[in-house]
């Protein structure tokens, strides 16, 4: 009798210092069974609930940041996330984009953006929006090289992009004119 009183108390002890615990696993975060490429795409879309966590783009992973811990997801093998605020005034310095924090702006905004491989075929064509935090996202083909093209009414930039590993994922020196 006193060894399964012991044990009751000890799966007791255990059960309310686990419930006392900050969670920080995917399935709490409400991200849980979500791909990368997913979770960017609701974040994309102002459909995701991001309190309470960060997000950072890395060239092959998604972290997941919370107060006590970094989940990794990986991103497509095949795919390259980019997110570019293209800016006629202000910017900042990126690497790796914050998909929650980073800040560009022509918010709201429409763009022509082209991303034409150095042997000249053409890998991305699209009319996009850019979001409210002004930036626009894409996914490129991987290990690739290129110049990507954004219009914006009458202002254009052009620059060279490569979408291979440690490339950045974040670009904010495309000041159109």
């Amino acid at each position: 009798m006193k060894k399964l009183f012991i044990l009751l108390f000890l799966v007791g002890i255990t059960i309310v210092l686990t419930a006392c615990q900050p969670a920080s696993d995917l399935e709490s975060l409400g991200l849980a069974n979500l791909t990368a490429k997913e979770i960017l795409t609701q974040v994309e879309n102002d459909t995701l609930d991001v309190d309470g966590f960060a997000l950072s783009v890395y060239d092959d992973e998604l972290l997941v940041i919370t107060e006590d811990d970094r989940l990794s997801i990986p991103l497509p093998e095949d795919e390259f996330y980019l997110s570019v605020a293209p800016f006629i005034n202000t910017t900042h310095e990126c690497f790796y984009h914050s998909a929650t924090g980073c800040r560009g702006e022509l918010k709201n905004a429409s763009f022509d953006v082209k991303y034409v491989a150095s042997d000249g075929e053409v890998l991305y064509e699209a009319t996009h929006n850019s979001q409210s935090n002004g930036f626009i996202d894409m996914w490129l083909p991987r290990n690739q090289e290129g110049t990507l093209t954004i219009n914006y009414n009458d202002q254009t930039a052009s620059k060279t992009i490569t979408t291979y590993a440690e490339d950045p994922t974040c670009e904010t020196t495309m000041q159109l004119s």
